[in-house]
């Protein structure tokens, strides 16, 4: 009796060792490889069927996750620049979505996210998904893909060039 005991009490303590090192996560040597295994778990839409659902007039939010200063100069028709670094703080904040004229998203809405190339929108739609949000996805190549292919199929405020962030709340904290 007192073997198995000794033998329960050995497996246990390994099991306590043990077990918490397959907790560990994952890390990567670059954020390339990061957002390259991110993006496996993600749903892509291509600059042509995003074109398709704007002129569609499908109901989706687009969000481009780029800082203000690089969406003001040139953007997708009907996005909303919601940065990356508050993106998870914005979502749920009926303020802010009542300031860009729209209803907050709820988790079941569809969501496409765009950034200069994509990487950052991987991130961002890795986040939203976290967050609960069912029905992401983050736009292939991003602007830079969207005006290669739609070079005349953009919006600008040529107000905002120039100018500090526009005034509000910023950071996450």
């Amino acid at each position: 009796m007192r073997k198995f005991a000794s033998l329960t009490l050995m497996a246990l303590f390994a099991a306590l060792i043990l077990l918490p090192s397959c907790n560990k996560e994952k890390v990567y040597s670059s954020a390339d490889e990061w957002v390259a295994d991110v993006q496996r778990n993600l749903k892509t839409i291509t600059v042509e069927q995003l074109k398709q659902k704007i002129d569609d007039f499908d109901m989706f939010y687009l969000l481009d996750v780029r800082e203000a200063n690089e969406h003001y100069p040139g953007f997708i028709p009907g996005s909303i620049n919601v940065p990356g670094g508050v993106l998870i703080f914005k979502m749920k904040n009926d303020e802010f979505w009542e300031g860009q004229m729209s209803y907050t998203p709820t988790l079941e809405d569809e969501i496409v996210v765009y950034c200069k190339k994509g990487k950052r929108s991987v991130l961002a739609a890795d986040a939203l998904k976290k967050l609960g949000y069912e029905n992401v996805t983050f736009l292939d190549g991003g602007w830079k893909n969207w005006e290669l292919t739609y070079p005349l199929e953009y919006d600008k405020n040529l107000d905002m060039l120039n100018h500090s962030e526009p005034a509000g709340e910023s950071g996450g904290c």
